[in-house]
């Protein structure tokens, strides 16, 4: 090979590693910033597939372990680290996902491949011609592993590597127990729900400003009355609060008391209070036998609670139609952290007399 075409190569190897570095340190810290909604993907692919197996510790395990994959081979491939195991790994895995694409873009078994969570939603054909350019990459690399260049000495490599590897995994486990760092879905705090609901593309199926279920198909409805109480959460004036807990059954009981300190704290200052699920009416009765929660339930849709907040149960503070705050059961406010959030957004509750 002549000194310009290896010039050539050595410059489109690199330039395949640097695109699949970034890609997959991107793909893995997605995944990463939101577990369990990598884990109700693999949960949507588990049924195309017929396999059976639902959202539990597996999936999520499972779902640490692809975020932790991705990031680390992003990492090896940034840095030029194993340049002889990592082009062979890369190639394998993109074979492995092309071909998974190419199913979703003939079948569409699941809307959208989920590989980028909510950050970056592409079409199943968006999502196959991305593989194939990355598969393209991986072929590059594997051919001339050895022209990819060395950031770091081998001896010292495990001094960047074993420190970013462990701390996506330390990143996930964090992002578990107290919501994704960065939201990405609709529902994120800051959020004008309102202004979403009245959008006019709301109900386009081609726009993903507003994805599945998030905001366009919400509603809230009192399964003994059949009322939607949709607009009474929305459109309230002042400080709504809302228990998000999709599977009232499976919900963490550990969080009760501060759950009713919540309650309590919304009564004495006049503030609607919910719980939101989509539990059927058998369970309602099982949380409130053994809760003792006296706070009205309303049935709304499952996967929407899901997007709504990453935990079960949840706690989302609206004021005016915007998401002031959101917890998980591991992080639930007390009667003090409620004020704190009230008063930084000026809504001063006059306590009732009861």
């Amino acid at each position: 090979m002549s000194k310009r075409l290896r010039r050539g190569a050595y410059g489109l190897v690199n330039a395949a590693a640097f695109v699949l570095a970034v890609t997959f340190l991107f793909s893995g810290w997605v995944k990463a910033n939101d577990p369990i909604g990598t884990m109700v993907k693999l949960t949507d692919y588990s049924a195309a597939l017929g396999l059976g197996i639902g959202e539990g510790m597996l999936l999520l395990v499972a779902s640490v372990g692809l975020a932790f994959v991705e990031f680390s081979l992003g990492v090896c491939l940034l840095f030029g680290l194993n340049r002889k195991l990592v082009p062979r790994l890369t190639l394998v895995l993109m074979a492995v996902m092309t071909l998974l694409t190419v199913w979703l873009a003939v079948f569409n078994p699941v809307e959208d491949c989920g590989c980028f969570g909510d950050a970056l939603i592409l079409t199943n054909t968006e999502t196959l011609l991305k593989n194939l350019v990355l598969l393209a990459c991986a072929l590059l690399v594997w051919w001339r592993p050895r022209y990819q260049l060395r950031l770091v000495r081998p001896a010292s490599a495990w001094l960047i590597s074993t420190p970013l590897m462990v701390g996506i995994v330390v990143y996930a486990l964090y992002c578990i127990g107290a919501l994704p760092v960065v939201d990405f879905r609709p529902w994120h705090v800051g959020a004008d729900v309102r202004r979403m609901m009245d959008d006019p593309e709301r109900h386009d199926p081609h726009s993903y400003r507003v994805h599945e279920l998030d905001v366009a198909e919400f509603y809230a409805i009192d399964a003994a009355s059949e009322a939607d109480h949709s607009t009474d959460i929305i459109y309230a004036e002042g400080p709504t609060l809302l228990i998000v807990a999709p599977d009232l059954r499976a919900a963490d009981q550990g969080c009760v008391g501060l759950l009713n300190e919540a309650y309590d704290y919304a009564e004495m200052h006049g503030i609607p209070f919910y719980c939101l699920t989509a539990s059927d009416e058998q369970d309602r009765h099982y949380w409130n036998e053994h809760t003792g929660a006296e706070y009205p339930c309303l049935q709304s849709d499952e996967r929407l609670l899901k997007t709504m907040v990453r935990a079960n149960p949840g706690l989302i503070l609206l004021c005016d139609g915007k998401v002031i705050a959101k917890w998980s059961n591991w992080a639930l406010p007390d009667e003090a952290e409620l004020d704190a959030v009230l008063a930084a957004h000026s809504f001063h509750q006059t306590p009732q007399n009861h």
